[in-house]
């Protein structure tokens, strides 16, 4: 339209715009309806009753696994499956019985009695919308032709339908005189067309297609084939605005990866397909919805909670600033599974949660209760964007939210097709499965990406012949995205497909082939791309339109197609503003800050974690940063020694059992004790993993109870447990200043010998591996990597009960997954040793005081929350590293 309106100003002549319709619309153009089409949904249930229809014992050849009459998302693919087939055949002039009739031609066809079953599925289907007045659109076209009733009052010009199928071509017969197909080709190649201007797919198949292959380059993966996009538009230099230049994506998986390289080269980027609704934030809040009602869980309701556009509504019902932080807390607390009680006492969330709890109960209660049909859940489902949405001060010029409103209007569209939908048909369903329906509906629909001022296009392949812009780079030009192929095919593979002059491989392949010349032939620029992988590492090979040439040419393409390309460790050249020479910018680590205050005490698990990286132990120990678990379906190693401490500590301070040399006697006290800590900390539906981990505790206590049974047999007694260390009497005196130490004691045993008294300092070690304290502190026997038990010789010295005098041994209750090893692992450090950790203690408290918290170590163990912040894991050297042209 307008390149029209531009002639006609350019030739001073006025003009009468003409009607622009995509092929899929004309047919009804050419006809008169005489009863109301049925619309997909309504055809979908027609069939699924048309199907259920017939006796169980016949369906075998359709369905070996009938499902039962209330599963509706049972019948409904099968629906939807048969509606597609019966799409597909009509539009060629076909009904079931033709494939069923022609296919008996081959030797290789045995699927006459699914054809016969079908046939018999489509009459009850058409007699079925007959007994509600309504048609089957498809089936209308094929009586339109054959009664030719098919008329036109206006000339028709097509342009570009290189590809129309069968029924089209018969009502264009019919109005002959009215028809002017433009086809973009030389004279000479008039023979590859038939009457209708559309390809002879067969006049195609070993046509050469120059100026192609030399235009081609051949990179590894995604990234590669985007950076190799910025390449070439650098390459422009200037010669082509942006507006001038599209770049074709047949493979929509790259469309990510070329917008984020193109977007740090500060060119604009447009899809102009835009986003799909179901992920706009009303498709993905129905989304969650529906997960919630149908699942209860926790984790669902954790989700939903967590969409941005409950935010107002929740903090308007009170939950406050910080709600969010409660439901990680309490998840990372609690493992719930179900959804918990508000008002009960297992509870335990705070306030804020509580309220964002109620309010979202609040709003998902319309969609619960008893089924009902469609059209009686559409107002629940309109009404619950209302209570989110319609306070909202929405800016259609806003992309955001432009992506509201029309995916609210998607939706009240999609709900008003359920209120349409006639008594006999509508079934009978819960809310979240009301909702899965209204997102498959609009599944396909999207918000149209808004426009961009002197943005480069993205395009997909089938539409690229008809776009003008003179510099056009394709990427994924592999095998199976251009030429598409179908081989394998439930129903109509391609053999059979032949047979019925269907849209086979050969005519796919026609129209690529003369999509290809077209674009070789009118642009400026052209540049074809091809992968060699995909983003999860598949192989690719290019597209068999490359070896569209000579004969005597195929070796030479082949070794330049395959043939891996060239090792370089030069970086990309980055377009900038289509002009070569602009670098990137790359996220640095950011660095410390100094401390506010001196730190005045450090905890015995402090030094280990200075010892593996300065800068870590910075971010958690200094900037405070911790993570908090929001996805975890089990305990973590943390969580279950935790759950194991506490048990232990409750046996090690009840006097009547923690002397005791029956193992059975500790054993019942140890499994009570477990059961009031896991009440304590779990809800009444804890996650069901949980369930599992907690016999495991059981277990290993059991393996505990018979060890510490033998310990006392042998004379020890536990003196104290968990004493926490936070005064000022437990220190380190490094240059004259006292660093003070903290630090919890998980138990101090004695026993009385002929020489006196003898302690022994224990730390509970829950660890599956059962590491020693040798294996823990040291590395090859003489680097001391953690100084934890070392130092519990300073923190001692502080306990006034019990009195510990003279020297101590230091050591683990190892308490393992292998429960044959459950027992005391003592270090056998000598004095030398220990006076060695108190001098690495003391190097580890000069650089703190020096606020020594970089260089950053390349690995750490035990800091997996900070690895985006240090920049773990990156693939490639960085780019303040690499050359940049």
């Amino acid at each position: 339209m307008e390149i029209l309106v531009e002639r006609a100003a350019q030739d001073g002549r006025g003009l009468v715009p003409p009607q622009i319709v995509t092929v899929g619309r004309l047919p009804e153009m050419l006809y008169e309806a005489r009863r109301p089409f049925a619309e997909d949904l309504t055809q979908q249930l027609a069939w699924v009753k048309a199907l259920r229809s017939v006796p169980r014992e016949r369906l075998t050849p359709l369905i070996r696994q009938r499902p039962d009459d209330g599963d509706l998302g049972g019948w409904l693919p099968l629906g939807e499956m048969l509606a597609t087939l019966h799409r597909e055949l009509t539009a060629d002039g076909l009904e079931f019985r033709h494939v069923l009739e022609r296919g008996r031609q081959l030797a290789t066809f045995d699927e006459a009695p699914r054809w016969e079953l079908l046939s018999d599925v489509r009459d009850r289907y058409l007699a079925i919308l007959d007994g509600l007045e309504m048609w089957d659109r498809q089936s209308a076209r094929l009586y339109a032709i054959e009664h030719r009733e098919c008329r036109a009052d206006f000339d028709l010009v097509l342009v570009g339908a290189v590809d129309l199928n069968r029924a089209t071509r018969a009502m264009l017969d019919q109005v002959a005189d009215r028809v002017t197909a433009l086809v973009f080709a030389p004279p000479e190649l008039a023979g590859r067309f038939d009457e209708h201007g559309c390809l002879v797919p067969e006049a195609w198949q070993d046509a050469i297609i120059d100026g192609v292959f030399e235009r081609t380059e051949i990179a590894d993966g995604p990234a590669d084939q985007a950076a190799a996009i910025a390449r070439t538009l650098g390459g422009f230099a200037g010669r082509y605005a942006a507006d001038e230049i599209v770049v074709g994506v047949p493979d929509v998986g790259l469309v990510p990866w070329i917008t984020q390289r193109l977007e740090e080269c500060g060119l604009p980027v447009r899809y102009g397909v835009g986003t799909e609704i179901p992920h706009t934030g009303p498709g993905r809040l129905l989304r969650s919805v529906a997960e919630f009602l149908e699942r209860r869980t926790f984790a669902a309701l954790a989700a939903l909670v967590r969409h941005p556009d409950l935010d107002l509504r929740l903090k308007a019902a009170g939950a406050g600033d910080d709600w969010l932080t409660e439901f990680d807390e309490f998840y990372a607390a609690h493992l719930p599974f179900g959804v918990p009680d508000v008002d009960a006492d297992d509870f335990g969330g705070g306030g804020g949660m509580a309220a964002a709890c109620r309010k979202v109960l609040e709003l998902t209660d319309p969609l619960t209760g008893p089924d009902r049909t469609p059209g009686e859940w559409a107002p629940a489902i309109i009404g619950l964007l209302l209570d989110v949405y319609a306070d909202c001060d929405l800016d259609q010029a806003d992309p955001r939210d432009r992506s509201v409103v029309v995916a609210c209007e998607a939706v009240r569209e999609a709900v008003d097709v359920y209120r349409r939908i006639p008594a006999e048909l509508a079934p009978r369903i819960n809310g979240a499965e009301v909702i899965g329906h209204v997102l498959r509906t609009i599944a396909n629909e999207t918000v149209p990406a808004a426009a961009r001022t002197a943005a480069i296009e993205l395009v997909g392949w089938l539409e690229l012949p008809l776009d003008d812009a003179p510099a056009l780079v394709v990427a994924g030009f592999n095998e199976g995205f251009v030429p598409s192929s179908l081989n394998a095919d439930a129903f109509l593979p391609n053999e059979l497909r032949r047979c019925l002059a269907l849209n086979d491989n050969a005519r796919r392949y026609a129209r690529d082939a003369y999509a290809l010349s077209l674009l070789a032939n009118s642009r400026r620029a052209l540049k074809m791309i091809a992968g060699r992988r995909t983003a999860e590492g598949d192989p690719l090979v290019p597209s068999r339109l490359l070896f569209a040439g000579p004969d005597d040419e195929l070796p030479h393409r082949v070794l330049k197609l395959f043939s891996p390309p060239p090792k370089s460790r030069v970086a990309d050249p980055f377009a900038g503003s289509l002009t070569p020479g602009r670098a990137r910018s790359a996220f640095e680590v950011p660095r410390p800050t100094p401390l506010k205050v001196p730190v005045p005490f450090m905890r015995v698990t402090e030094f280990s974690e200075y010892l593996k990286c300065p800068y870590r132990y910075y971010l958690r120990r200094h900037l405070k940063l911790e993570a908090c678990e929001t996805s975890a379906e089990e305990l973590d190693g943390g969580a279950f020694g935790g759950l194991m401490h506490d048990v232990l500590e409750r046996f090690g301070q009840c006097d009547d059992v923690k002397s005791s040399t029956r193992p059975e006697e500790i054993m019942a006290f140890l499994n009570a004790a477990l059961d009031l800590v896991a009440g304590s900390v779990f809800t009444s539906t804890p996650l069901p993993a949980v369930g599992v981990q907690l016999e495991q505790v059981r277990l290993r206590l059991k393996a505990f109870a018979e060890w510490q049974a033998g310990w006392a047999a042998e004379g020890w007694r536990i003196a104290c447990t968990e004493q926490q260390v936070d005064g000022e009497r437990a220190f380190l005196l490094v240059d004259g200043v006292p660093m003070l130490l903290r630090g919890r004691i998980d138990r101090i045993d004695v026993r009385e010998t002929s020489r006196g008294l003898e302690f022994v300092v224990f730390d509970y070690k829950t660890g599956d591996a059962g590491r020693t304290p040798e294996q823990t502190h040291r590395q090859a026997r003489s680097e001391w990597v953690d100084l934890q038990l070392p130092l519990y010789r300073h923190l001692v010295r502080a306990l006034d009960e019990p009195a510990v005098e003279g020297a101590v041994r230091l050591g683990y209750i190892l308490l393992p997954r292998d429960v044959r090893r459950t027992g005391a692992e003592l270090a056998e450090w000598t004095a030398a040793d220990l006076e060695e950790a108190d001098r690495v203690a003391h190097e580890v408290v000069r650089a703190i005081r020096r606020e020594v918290f970089w260089p950053l170590a390349p690995e750490a163990a035990g800091f997996d929350e900070f690895a985006a912040i240090c920049q773990e894991q990156l693939l490639g050297e960085s780019v303040e590293d690499a050359d940049v042209v």
